[in-house]
């Protein structure tokens, strides 16, 4: 995929190399990837045909590659509520050692604290985390050599709710602060 579509490519020194697929609103949008890398293809569709009674779109979809010394260091996820309320992370490949640990935040925001998990993903691990997840917990991925399928998902079931959310708590600040 490198190879195919290296405008796409991210790299840098000591962090994964990242692929980035962009959004996928509907199925033929990464109908151009197909012919280089069908199962990952594949494997998005059956994820996403999972969700049947919602529709999830893909806000943006990364593959990251893993080799010796690559870290993805401490972070939370970018949870910009008008674009991304989930993420799946697929583990495509996963070889010698490795982790991807979870750190609670302590509450000033300031610091993190212990480990609250700290697993080896092995190849078709499924890992799903949203907003209470990312507004609680950071973390961490490293490991001699994997690559992961990682999707920011939406969905409008569930947008359509969190703003009219939104806009009711607008009006209810909008009328205290009167």
């Amino acid at each position: 995929m490198r190879e195919s579509f290296p405008e796409l490519v991210w790299s840098q020194s000591g962090k994964p190399t990242k692929v980035c697929l962009g959004p996928r609103g509907q199925r033929e949008d990464w109908d151009r990837f197909k012919s280089v890398c069908p199962s990952i293809v594949e494997a998005v569709e059956q994820l996403l045909h999972s969700f049947s009674d919602q529709k999830v779109e893909v806000t943006f979809g990364d593959v990251l590659d893993y080799g010796p010394g690559h870290l993805l260091g401490w972070h939370q996820d970018s949870m910009d509520l008008t674009r991304h309320l989930f993420t799946v992370v697929l583990t495509l490949a996963s070889e010698g050692s490795g982790r991807c640990e979870w750190r609670k935040i302590a509450e000033d925001g300031q610091e993190l604290q212990e480990v609250v998990s700290s697993t080896m993903p092995a190849l078709g691990n499924l890992a799903i985390h949203g907003l209470t997840c990312n507004n609680e917990l950071a973390h961490r991925v490293f490991w001699d050599e994997g690559r992961r399928l990682a999707l920011a998902c939406a969905t409008d079931k569930w947008e359509k709710k969190f703003s009219s959310c939104v806009s009711h708590c607008r009006s209810c600040f909008a009328a205290l602060l009167k």
